[in-house]
């Protein structure tokens, strides 16, 4: 705080090369973060991040004729139930494959209608990471449509997320 003590000569220093001092640690910082992509300046680090590691998760997915399994399975297994959803099926083939499964009963009231209103049930399975807390999770979310429905059948989806379940669950 003394202005005879000589102190401020390196503030008045930075303050005149201050766009100097700014653009040169700019280049400076890309220059650094480019460097880093040279296995010299990054072999001692590591991700902590599990989600990032990309070498515990397999690329390839090989579980196309248990898809087609499924597929076949609920497609005769629709026949029995017109109008509705499969519970049982649904809640056997979860169990099957190792899954926590549950059901869960819900009442959606119309925002545009105090009239309407929809109930049903869904059906989700739990798969809990071996290796992890089991904190971690990714959803898989498909919608199911009876044969009666006007819209395009979505069974080919259920089968690949119940052929998807059974690859995940080995892993």
């Amino acid at each position: 705080t003394d202005p005879s003590s000589g102190q401020g000569k390196l503030v008045k220093l930075l303050l005149k090369h201050y766009s100097k001092i700014c653009v040169l640690l700019c280049l400076g910082g890309i220059l650094w973060f480019c460097a880093l992509a040279c296995p010299q300046m990054n072999a001692n680090t590591y991700f902590s991040e599990n989600a990032l590691l990309p070498g515990l998760v397999k690329s390839q997915f090989y579980e196309e004729k248990a898809a087609s399994l499924f597929h076949d399975e609920l497609i005769d297994e629709m026949k029995k139930y017109e109008d509705s959803i499969p519970y049982p099926w649904l809640l056997a083939k979860f169990k099957q494959l190792g899954l926590d499964t549950y059901t869960h009963n819900f009442t959606l009231h119309s925002p545009l209608s105090n009239k309407e209103r929809y109930s049903g049930q869904n059906v989700y399975g739990i798969l809990r990471a071996a290796r992890a807390s089991s904190t971690e999770a990714l959803v898989l979310s498909v919608p199911y449509r009876p044969p009666s429905s006007v819209h395009a059948s979505t069974s080919a989806s259920v089968a690949v997320m119940l052929a998807f379940a059974k690859f995940a669950n080995k892993e």
